[in-house]
């Protein structure tokens, strides 16, 4: 029985590998594009069987219909259409400064425990942990009725602080690693400099974890961005409502107008999108070293 040489054998393994991953690249790409498209079609097209992948007349009126309420494209659904760009600006608004409030905190945080050793200390950093296995709607109750008490109700800052509590435990352990990763060496040639540790985590620490503090902060953001139990339940006017509760009101009893929905989930894309192509190098350092670092 003759061996086929090494070099003429087929790479199943290879090939196996490529299809997988085209099909898995598939999976992520074409939901994306099919809203993408749908945004560009008229109703007619979107609901036609089979489905057209390509619109044969784009139209800009799905985009106009946010400029312009008062279109046809609005009549469905026309609530939605006009609270949009507020629900925009508060869900920027929100998830901006639910990201900066969590790196705030999770800094002096984790660099407490990557540096103070203490009694207790891995329990509570577990703790920090168990806290985000809690379901969000066995905790919706009580988080309105504080906030209610606060008088803090169809505010941002209602939003704002309850997502920093969904952040903060994972952002405390991913930064904790990174601190932990800074040598000492620096520090202490930092205290010699007559650096305060304020000082000194602002000009050493810091600057060396900024791939941390960047992915870290994407994902405190995506946190907020995303977000819709606790925005139905906490806000109820244009005022603080953000862009997931707004989304939901786009099926209506009557009907729903899927074009329409398609340009405002394209609008909500683009704000993260943009936000992860700027920093994507950060970003992807500092997932790779998370990894890493375990």
């Amino acid at each position: 029985m003759t061996r086929v040489p090494l070099r003429h054998r087929i790479p199943w393994r290879k090939i196996l590998v490529s299809v997988l991953a085209l099909v898995f690249a598939a999976y992520l790409v074409l939901p994306f594009y099919w809203i993408v498209a749908m945004s560009f079609m008229t109703e007619a097209e979107a609901n036609s069987l089979p489905p057209q992948w390509i619109p044969e007349h784009p139209t800009l009126e799905n985009y106009r219909a946010f400029v312009d309420p008062t279109a046809a494209q609005a009549l469905v659904g026309s609530r939605a259409v006009k609270e949009t760009p507020f629900a925009l600006g508060n869900s920027l608004l929100v998830a901006t400064l639910t990201a900066l409030l969590n790196l705030l905190l999770a800094v002096f945080a984790a660099y407490s425990f990557s540096r103070i050793r203490f009694r207790g200390s891995r329990v509570l950093l577990v703790l920090y942990l168990v806290t985000r296995m809690v379901p969000g709607v066995a905790i919706i109750v009580p988080f309105y009725l504080l906030m209610r008490q606060l008088d803090l109700l169809d505010t941002y800052w209602a939003l704002i602080l309850s997502y920093t509590t969904f952040a903060l435990p994972v952002t405390i352990w991913v930064l904790k690693d990174f601190f932990r990763a800074v040598p000492r060496e620096l520090e202490d040639a930092a205290r010699v400099d007559r650096c305060g540790w304020l000082r000194t985590i602002w000009s050493v620490v810091l600057p060396i974890s900024a791939p941390g503090l960047v992915a870290a902060a994407v994902f405190s953001f995506m946190t907020a961005w995303n977000e819709f139990m606790f925005a139905l339940f906490l806000t109820s006017t244009t005022a603080a409502k953000t862009m997931p509760v707004i989304a939901a009101n786009f099926a209506t009893d009557l009907n729903t107008q899927f074009t329409v929905m398609a340009a405002s989930g394209v609008l909500a894309v683009l704000p993260p999108l943009v936000l992860v192509l700027i920093f994507q190098r950060l970003i992807v350092a500092g997932m790779a070293a998370g990894s890493v670092k375990g």
